[in-house]
């Protein structure tokens, strides 16, 4: 388990806060410019791609493919720090973070764009992260394992020596197509982690039982 790892690199939705609600009412907001119907609870089979997808993907699922660039010019009207409020940080995710980075470079890769680095200042998160790489910043979002090539290339090591925290089946199918290990975080769908507590616990076991 993680024999190899050089860079542990986390999601962002999910993982490293509940953006749950934050995502809906943003989202709703732009639902509503359309006339369309709002994302009223967490059972609504459109939160799922609003949890896990990068804009452009949400915005063909919810409108179609002919009208992503008109959700796209809306959504640029919108500031997505509005909703900040709504962003709750995972619990003991600061001491996680905190403790993690003395040991190894920590890294985020996310479907997010431009509101990561936002989030990033907001929440004070600046000094833990050495990489963080939006779907800005690759041809092409998760699922592809185009943000795991690019954190691997900006910390000079290959695919294979991350270890990538996420907690969907796009984060699952980018990790494995990266050929990078995969951690699910209070997800089912890999090794499980229910807490950042016990994320720490796991990585600074392997950590310390390699150096012994």
């Amino acid at each position: 388990m993680m024999a190899q790892m050089k860079i542990l690199v986390f999601d962002c939705d999910g993982v490293l806060f509940n953006s749950m609600q934050a995502n809906i009412a943003y989202y709703n907001a732009i639902l509503q410019h359309f006339n369309h119907p709002l994302i009223e609870s967490a059972g609504d089979d459109r939160v799922e791609i609003c949890h896990i997808g990068s804009s452009p993907q949400v915005f063909a699922a919810l409108f179609g493919e002919d009208q992503v660039e008109a959700a796209e010019q809306v959504a640029q009207r919108i500031d997505y720090a509005d909703f900040f409020p709504e962003l709750i940080p995972e619990p003991y995710l600061y001491e996680c973070l905190e403790e993690l980075a003395g040991y190894l470079p920590l890294a985020v890769a996310t479907n997010r764009r431009g509101s990561m680095r936002d989030i990033v200042t907001h929440f004070k998160l600046e000094r833990y992260f050495s990489h963080l790489v939006t779907s800005c910043d690759v041809p092409r979002p998760k699922p592809y394992p185009d943000m795991l090539h690019r954190v691997a290339d900006l910390g000079g090591c290959d695919a294979e020596e991350l270890v990538y925290v996420g907690d969907s089946e796009y984060d699952r199918l980018a990790a494995q197509q990266a050929g990078a290990e995969f951690i699910a975080y209070k997800w089912e769908g890999g090794q499980k982690v229910s807490s950042h507590r016990e994320l720490t616990q796991l990585v600074k076991k392997n950590l310390l039982g390699r150096q012994n």
